[in-house]
């Protein structure tokens, strides 16, 4: 399905409407998406176009890059990225100017996503949690002292790896054809990479010819470093949450922290899909879709019975 998306501004950040009015998509205002979707590190809210469009005819949804990614702006204050603040106050600020609203979002989208429905739970009418970046307390506890230490690089090659990534291209098929061999998207489908690589590229910004990633490979190295680590928040939420999860080692979201969510949510579902890992939304889009459709439809059915 190729469904059509239209463009908004909601201050700093760029939004996408899909399966919302004209008018709306035109101006951004004037009618509330039923879910608003936030993205992972480094990805824009186009990554997810297939997902997104197949989505769209069973409910409205509004997209957003989270700042420094896709079209929005810049980050102003690097500081800002300690226990992505910037982020969180991003999902706040979309929800705040929608209207009460499902949080939907992908790995940091995600986590970001949970922290404001825990801020904010009157808000939230739902959670859709796709792969989040759930790794067990004890892990995080033991990042904090790694970060105190000044150690946490040695052990999370994830941050050389954002270092090193190439910036610069001479056109976008060169960029395609670059992230169609990158091993870390060797599972996604060439649509994928395409719709990634034509919402991350701008023109380079030093006057030289060609293309250049949006958001600089040391600020998302920076975001790994500064994923929140420590004991987290653990408040109530009364909310329906689906959690979608990959089945492979290369999934993020670990037994120990559902139970711990699950102490948290007496609404919860979890699903898995045991073919890919933590690229989930990206590798699965029609399977995501479908589980997300009916969670949603069993939602609508139990609101008007």
């Amino acid at each position: 399905m190729n469904q059509k998306f239209s463009e908004a501004r909601w201050g700093a950040l760029q939004t996408y409407g899909y399966g919302l009015s004209d008018d709306a998509d035109k101006t951004g205002d004037g009618e509330d998406a039923a879910a608003l979707f936030f993205h992972g590190n480094g990805f824009s809210a186009l990554t997810y176009n297939s997902l997104l469009s197949e989505l769209a005819p069973r409910l409205s949804l509004r997209a957003i890059d989270l700042q420094g990614h896709g079209r929005s702006d810049d980050i102003p204050n690097l500081a800002q990225l300690r226990n992505w603040q910037i982020y969180r106050s991003n999902v706040e600020y979309t929800l705040k100017r929608n209207g009460p609203s499902i949080l939907m979002g992908h790995s940091m989208g995600a986590l970001c996503s949970l922290f404001t429905a825990m801020k904010r739970p009157e808000e939230v009418r739902g959670l859709v949690l796709l792969e989040p970046v759930f790794f067990p307390t004890v892990f995080m506890l033991g990042l904090s002292v790694a970060r105190v230490l000044n150690i946490e690089a040695r052990g999370n090659r994830l941050i050389p790896q954002a270092r090193e990534r190439r910036s610069y291209f001479d056109s976008e098929e060169q960029a395609v054809q670059y992230f169609l061999g990158r091993k870390g998207l060797k599972t996604w489908p060439e649509r994928a990479v395409r719709d990634y690589s034509r919402s991350v590229l701008r023109p380079r910004r030093d006057g030289q010819p060609g293309l250049e990633l949006k958001l600089h490979q040391e600020i998302e190295a920076m975001n790994f470093e500064t994923l929140p680590a420590g004991l987290w928040p653990a408040k109530h939420l009364p909310m329906p949450i689906l959690v979608l999860r990959g089945g492979s080692k290369g999934s993020t979201v670990t037994d120990s922290r559902l139970r711990w969510l699950a102490r948290l949510a007496p609404r919860l579902s979890v699903r898995s899909h045991g073919g890919t890992g933590h690229a989930l939304p990206v590798d699965q889009a029609e399977w995501c879709a479908e589980a997300i459709a009916s969670w949603y439809s069993d939602l609508r059915e139990r609101s008007v019975g």
